[in-house]
């Protein structure tokens, strides 16, 4: 272990170790998705339709950054806009067949990451580590 990691401190640590698992699964995916774009896949899947402005809150960006990666998404045809009931304005996206498929895919590559770190670490000690970092302690 490099003196960067003894000297690190848990932030950092943790910050680290979710740079890394992100570029990983990243790297195993071959659509072109961005990191921006696979969040707000991610969050379309666990609300199902939400607006832009509401996707911007959920992601912790910008209105006019979220817009613009919906835009690609849009043109990659991973999402949708569907229109509101009686609200012209009130634009909903939701996800695609090909977007639910991405998220489908992004959960394979996530167990199988999942399932090496356990190899390494042990299949109790990544439980401990999952129900820890489930507490509310932030």
């Amino acid at each position: 272990m490099n003196d960067h990691m003894n000297q690190s401190n848990l932030i950092d640590l943790i910050s680290d170790k979710h740079t890394a698992l992100r570029k990983q699964v990243g790297d195993l995916s071959d659509d072109g998705i961005n990191k921006t774009e696979a969040h707000i896949l991610a969050v379309l899947e666990a609300y199902h339709k939400l607006s832009i402005s509401e996707v911007a809150r959920k992601i912790g960006i910008s209105r006019q950054g979220t817009h613009k990666s919906i835009q690609g998404l849009l043109a990659g045809e991973y999402i949708e806009v569907a229109h509101g009931q009686g609200n012209e304005r009130d634009k909903q996206i939701v996800l695609t067949p090909k977007g639910a498929d991405y998220c489908r895919q992004t959960a394979i590559i996530k167990d199988r990451l999942e399932r090496q770190i356990a190899d390494k670490l042990g299949k109790d000690q990544v439980e401990l580590l999952k129900k820890m970092l489930r507490e509310p302690w932030l």
